[in-house]
């Protein structure tokens, strides 16, 4: 048997949330295909096949229902069945002008009602063992009931109102898939690859891992990749949201798809375009809408049931109330209009649309998603639990201070930068990094647990830990002193005498200041959890404006998971991290957040990926704006449907205004979601 192959398709005539439950439900009845996800956002399925042979049945099963199954490569025509709309409009108008100048009774008019209702009763007959209580069966029952009524001007109206309404949905789902998918567009066509023989354009499909790359101001950045050479400043705004360039120069890594405003940067490659961050934020994006939020399920549930109310009652209206009233023909008339009202269409869509736009937001600002749930839940969090190095700090250590004994302090920083040639430690590495002479050494040695060991001019000198050597009370007295202040340390030692000690610090992000500041304007509560030493902990917390009580310092992965599982059951709390060590904490919070140049471990345990520090209060003000919207659709929908339903039953409206009813709240709330896309944040 061949190995299970996933396939990812366009399907044609997806235009609602009913659409893609009818679409799944026929998929997963085809031999072969043992796994389907529909999402109605990105207008996609996602099949899992045995054999390839499956595809060709999918196909053939979709088909009489009105789907087709598109490659990723073929284009789709416009969305929503705009031929028929223009055609029953096109009717609806004849059939007014010649019942004005002729008096042609209501024949036109039922030509025109019955031309739009073609294609829906079709589509409700072919998956009517799948959904009888679809949009198309009820407003094709109604259009027919009107017809046999003598309602046959309302009936028009009805079914091109209907029409109509389907095609902006469409069209305004389309602008969303759009909006979701957009950002490989950010890439260039081309790129200027630095060879040998010199520079030469090629288009972005040559370019291999570890080219190099110019990209002059003006151009995009063509792939992910590390500045070899130059300085630029780069805008990075359409995915991470800050509106102002950032420098950047040897060293600093760049993404794919950024625009080099000023000067010019030489870059080596190391991601492919079509592997880079902008193809990850897209594939982040779009598997997030597969993942239903709380909500969601939730209006589906609902759904399921308030649809069965509505068509008993309109039984009850139609057969029952004539019983004892009379009327029969009204009657009858009221349980239609209920017929077009009991559609859920705008229920279903509510939750769906607005989390589709706000993921799609969220991409292009810098913060992705990993399912709508997660978008859902960090707007309900109150507590802010905070990793600190690689998080709040950059996870570098600098060296910030050398206090020498009885040498100077350049002599000892030379010997320092001599020893630190031979060791990996990132205390060398800053060591190393610092400005000054660096004086010639051999031999270099690292004892585990001790420190780096090397000979300078014929004398043995070492980087130790200050606890591994008995110190003189002025030694003892500094380092009492600097770890204090929150420093780490190293003692400079030649033989047993200390000459100096090298006083490091993790600096904090620049931003980090300003994110906390924001965060708590927010109304939340930060806690400072880190397995680091309590003086370092509180320094950063002072340097940041932390209070003591919200710092945690000395804490292992388990007290710390466990600190995390009881702010969990407190309220709620989003856990941002970075390491290896946040991974159980990410997890098991609330909603897990983490710097996407973290570590492998703790982005996969997140539920969210922040692309900078700076991301994070734009994550829970656009989850935030996301649940209002979500409300608002909830209530749009069910406040116009309770509406027309009371009118209806009052005898105060008809038909058409109950079209008005779905077909309008559908399109509200779709407008409503795309509001989203262009939110400030």
């Amino acid at each position: 048997m061949e190995a299970p192959r996933v396939r990812v398709l366009k399907v044609e005539g997806m235009d609602c949330a009913d659409c893609a439950r009818k679409v799944a439900s026929a998929l997963e009845e085809v031999p072969g295909v043992v796994g389907v996800q529909v999402s109605y956002a990105s207008g996609k399925a996602y099949l899992v096949l045995e054999r390839e042979e499956a595809l060709q049945e999918a196909e053939a099963r979709l088909a009489p229902l009105g789907y087709r199954l598109l490659q990723a490569e073929e284009k789709g025509g416009l969305p929503g069945p705009w031929p028929w709309a223009l055609l029953s409009g096109g009717l609806l108008l004849l059939a007014w002008l010649w019942d004005a100048f002729f008096a042609g009774g209501g024949l036109p008019y039922a030509l025109a009602a019955l031309v739009g209702v073609l294609p829906l009763a079709r589509k409700g007959l072919l998956g009517f063992r799948r959904n009888p209580f679809s949009i198309q069966v009820l407003v094709s029952l109604a259009t027919f009931g009107a017809l046999a009524l003598g309602a046959a001007q309302e009936a028009a109206v009805v079914v091109f109102l209907f029409l109509l309404g389907e095609v902006l949905e469409a069209q305004a789902t389309a602008q969303a898939r759009k909006a979701l998918l957009s950002l490989g567009g950010l890439l260039p066509r081309r790129a200027f690859r630095v060879r040998e023989a010199g520079v030469e354009e090629v288009p972005l499909s040559a370019l291999r891992v570890g080219d190099l790359v110019r990209v002059p101001q003006g151009e995009r950045v063509p792939a992910d990749g590390v500045v070899v050479s130059g300085e630029a400043w780069v805008e990075e705004a359409a995915f991470t949201g800050e509106p102002l360039p950032k420098a950047k120069g040897e060293g600093d890594r760049v993404v794919g798809g950024s625009l080099v405003e000023g000067g010019g940067l030489l870059v080596r490659v190391e991601r492919l375009p079509g592997e880079g961050f902008l193809a990850e934020m897209a594939r982040l994006a779009e598997e997030a809408t597969l993942k239903k939020a709380e909500l969601e399920r939730f209006m589906d549930a609902f759904s399921r049931r308030y649809t069965p109310f509505v068509l008993l009652l309109a039984g009850f209206v139609a057969f029952v109330l004539p019983l004892f009233q009379g009327d029969l023909v009204g009657h009858v008339y009221k349980a239609l209009a209920l017929l077009l009202i009991a559609c859920p269409c705008a229920l279903v869509v509510s939750v769906p649309a607005a989390i589709a736009s706000g993921v799609a937001r969220g991409a292009r600002s810098g913060v992705l998603f990993k399912s709508g749930a997660a978008l859902e839940r960090l707007g309900r969090v109150r507590h802010l639990a905070l990793d600190k190095t690689g998080t709040l700090t950059l996870g570098r250590p600098r060296l910030v201070q050398v206090v020498p004994f009885g040498v100077r302090a350049e002599e000892a920083l030379a010997l320092a930068k001599g020893v630190a040639q031979g060791s990996a430690h990132p205390l060398a590495r800053a060591v190393r990094e610092a400005e000054g002479r660096a004086l010639e050494a051999e031999g270099h040695r690292e004892v585990p647990g001790q420190g780096a060991f090397a000979r300078v001019g014929g004398k043995e000198v070492g980087l130790l830990r200050p606890e591994a050597l008995p110190l003189p009370e002025e030694v003892r007295e500094a380092v009492a002193r600097l770890e204090k202040e929150g420093h780490t340390l190293s003692l400079l030692v030649e033989g047993e005498r200390p000459l100096a000690l090298l006083a490091f610090r993790d600096e904090p992000r620049e931003e980090a200041g300003r994110v906390l500041e924001a965060l708590r304007r927010m109304g939340l509560k930060p806690h400072l959890l880190t397995g680091d030493r309590k003086e370092a902990a509180l320094a950063l917390a002072r340097a940041l404006g932390l209070e003591a009580d919200e710092v945690e310092a000395g804490l292992f992965p388990e007290a710390k998971l466990r600190r995390v599982a009881a702010l969990a059951e407190a309220g709620g709390v989003a856990m941002v991290g970075d390491g290896v060590n946040d991974a159980p904490a990410l997890a098991r919070a609330t909603v897990g957040l983490a710097v996407v140049e973290g570590t492998e471990a703790a982005l996969r345990a997140a539920d969210v990926g922040l692309l900078s520090l700076e991301a994070l209060p734009r994550a829970l003000a656009l989850s935030r704006k996301a649940l209002a919207v979500v409300w608002e659709n909830v209530l749009l929908a069910l406040g116009l449907k309770g509406l027309f339903l009371l009118t209806t039953l009052l005898g105060l409206t008809g038909l058409w205004p109950a079209v008005l009813a779905d077909s309008g709240a559908l399109l509200l709330v779709t407008l409503n979601s795309l509001r989203l896309l262009w939110a400030r944040v």
